[in-house]
């Protein structure tokens, strides 16, 4: 096979295999996002982060109602423990993707970021 249609297929497939590990990485970080609390399951994002801590702003702070993913509404009994644990679940997700992110840009190999891969699961 000439060689530069070997470079560009080897480029492709690096590119297709960075592209693939981003979106897991990905989907992994948006499975990560969810807190569950009092029969409620909450998608932990900067809406839900920023409307806690308004509504604690506002003087709002026992046995508030969240609407949480499923459109229930949950009766939270302490709003700054429910903050507290929001920001608490975002930014353990957001750092191990930034993590994972940071270990998947640094590969420039398609066998180091299958193996990377390999190591998470």
């Amino acid at each position: 096979m000439d060689e530069k249609i070997e470079k560009a297929l080897s480029v492709a497939n690096y590119m297709a295999t960075l592209s693939n590990q981003r979106r897991i990485i990905f989907e992994e970080f948006n499975q990560k996002q969810f807190y569950y609390t009092n029969g409620g399951t909450f998608k932990v994002d900067h809406t839900l982060i920023t409307f806690a801590k308004n509504t604690i702003d506002l003087g709002h702070t026992e046995n508030v109602p969240f609407l949480d993913a499923n459109n229930t509404p949950v009766i939270i009994p302490n709003v700054q423990d429910f903050f507290d644990n929001l920001i608490s679940t975002y930014f353990e997700a957001l750092n191990e993707y930034a993590a994972k992110y940071a270990d998947i840009k640094s590969k420039r190999k398609i066998g180091d970021i299958v193996e990377l891969w390999a190591m998470v699961h």
